[in-house]
């Protein structure tokens, strides 16, 4: 965790940061920021079919929420704040997947992921299992299938 002034000093550039983005993406996505004393708060939502919605919460007690393509992401850990600027833009650049990982003989739906990979060649995985591990039967084999969606401005 970070001292509470750090923090704060921290948070304040990172959301001006990603203002700026917000006014440089106004032509492709509908935005929205509000800012409320607990959190700071951002919804995209593209003007065109294809592209990844999200929302993003950064709250004042160092954690985040996020929403992207329809998945939520609740509580996780501020540990980086060049992180965000970095999602937002690998999400307007359409580098987002959505995997779905079946049960091979049953066609059972077992976990979804969110795979964005960032600028800086990682990638943040968001993950929400449907099953549990310790319920699967047997060693059945799994099906990944993956979604990916558009960038927000098409070349």
């Amino acid at each position: 965790m970070f001292p509470d002034d750090v923090y704060r000093s921290h948070l304040s550039d990172t959301i001006a940061a990603l203002e700026t983005w917000a006014q440089s993406m106004a032509d492709c996505a509908a935005i929205e920021t509000e800012l409320q004393p607990s959190f700071w708060k951002m919804t995209v939502a593209p003007l065109t079919a294809g592209p990844c919605p999200f929302e993003l919460m950064l709250r004042a007690d160092q954690r985040f929420n996020a929403l992207i393509g329809g998945e939520v992401y609740e509580d996780k850990p501020v540990d980086a704040f060049s992180f965000f600027p970095m999602l937002a833009r690998a999400v307007a650049d359409g580098r987002v997947e959505r995997i779905s990982v079946k049960n091979a003989l049953t066609g059972a739906l077992e976990a979804l992921e969110t795979r964005v990979t960032l600028e800086d060649g990682w990638a943040w995985i968001g993950e929400r299992r449907l099953i549990a591990w310790s319920q699967r039967k047997g060693d059945a084999a799994q099906v990944q299938s993956a979604h990916r969606f558009l960038p927000y401005r098409r070349k």
